[in-house]
């Protein structure tokens, strides 16, 4: 029997819409994440404080907590491709402010505005993309590798933008990176022109309808409680690595930015490869197990990384914290969508997104602080070890 080439493409990137979507999607989050590290490594420059990188999180994140349930309520009710052209252009604006603000040296607190801004907008735009990953696959059981293919171009990103990062930084300082970012949301604007959806199709009639429908499914769903309470603990204790990552490396490692840019970039691939190998699975039964694992990875690698002080060993540990992270939410992401009926879909995806950010910006200004109290190492090991006790007892409930 032959093969053709054809044969290893995943059913969903043979699709117009969704291929569109996921190329377009992919370069734009490599101009993401080339600002977030840039950014990061700015703040800790300017302030040289592990506080001032968890007021960073807790600033971006904060509104995204707030809001992101009705952001969820706003995807169910307008067209998400008219919603996403919206956010998209924002952020675009909001990449152009950081840039010019970089050049006119502007404090730290500007780069809290702007990154509460990006926050507020993103509460808007995370529900929606996860909620429209279905509405480009004309397949239902195309949408488990689908989600995984999304997950793997986040993650592929998260590997590429902090590489370069690193080397722009060095080269040409941090403005280069929030100007590339700017321009690398035209073509996430240009697929989305490109791409045809049904109009109308599982829109609610009226913001603020079916949120007791989504809440009672969610209580009522002993798996998907389980996996939205386990998230949520990873999102408040498992995202330590993240927070401290340019202390980590400047401190602990004693390396450049180059250095932090691997480091960060050996985070996402850890995160990739899970996303392949979830991508891979055609079997969802049992997605719960792969949650709890996924969890206790996380916290072992946490107490990794403050043990082991090298950078080869901070790079492998970083693998495996990503590499857990990344498999934790998208499982969960996963679990909720097959299992979601399309008319509380949207709100569904903002009750996962107020899973994993919910208590983040609390846990990254709670690990910013202690950090500068007790030591990174200390917090890590502290984080790792509470990660595991809340996972014990989440199991047991």
């Amino acid at each position: 029997m032959s093969t053709n080439l054809s044969d290893f493409i995943p059913a969903p990137l043979k699709q117009l819409n969704f291929s569109l979507y996921f190329w377009g999607q992919g370069i734009s989050l490599v101009g993401s994440w080339i600002q977030s590290a840039a950014l990061s490594w700015l703040v800790y420059k300017i302030t040289s404080s592990t506080s001032a990188l968890g007021l960073l999180t807790f600033s971006a994140q904060v509104p995204m907590a707030i809001f992101t349930l009705f952001g969820g309520d706003i995807a169910d009710t307008f067209q998400k491709k008219k919603i996403l052209y919206i956010t998209q252009t924002a952020f675009t604006f909001v990449a152009l402010l950081m840039f010019l603000a970089t050049i006119e040296h502007a404090n730290f607190w500007f780069f809290i505005m702007l990154t509460s801004i990006s926050g507020f907008i993103a509460a808007f735009d995370m529900p929606t993309r996860q909620a429209f990953v279905v509405e480009l696959v004309d397949k239902k059981e195309d949408l488990p590798q689908a989600i995984a293919l999304n997950s793997g171009m986040f993650n592929a990103a998260r590997i590429i933008g902090p590489t370069i990062a690193g080397f722009l930084v060095a080269l040409f300082g941090e403005a280069i990176c929030f100007l590339i970012n700017a321009i690398s949301f035209l073509a996430v604007l240009t697929s989305l022109f490109f791409i045809k959806t049904k109009k109308g199709e599982n829109l609610t009639k009226k913001v603020g309808a079916n949120f007791k429908e989504a809440y009672n499914f969610t209580i009522n769903s002993k798996e998907i409680l389980m996996a939205i309470a386990i998230l949520s603990m990873g999102g408040f204790l498992g995202i330590s690595y993240m927070v401290l990552l340019p202390a980590i490396a400047k401190i602990i490692l004693n390396t450049n930015v180059q250095g932090y840019g691997l480091l960060m970039g050996s985070s996402g691939l850890g995160s990739l490869v899970a996303a392949l190998f979830l991508g891979t699975r055609k079997n969802t039964s049992n997605l719960i197990n792969i949650v709890k694992r996924s969890s206790l990875l996380l916290s072992a690698s946490l107490i990794g990384i403050a043990i082991f002080q090298n950078f080869v060993c901070s790079m492998i540990f970083l693998f495996l914290s990503g590499f857990g992270l990344i498999s934790l939410a998208v499982t969960t992401n996963t679990l909720i969508q097959i299992k979601t009926p399309n008319n509380i879909r949207g709100k569904m995806m903002s009750i996962y997104s107020l899973s994993f950010i919910g208590l983040s910006p609390f846990g990254a200004l709670v690990i910013g602080f202690l950090s500068n109290s007790i030591g990174i190492e200390p917090t890590l090991i502290l984080c790792g070890f509470t990660l595991l006790l809340a996972d014990i007892f989440i199991f047991k409930l």
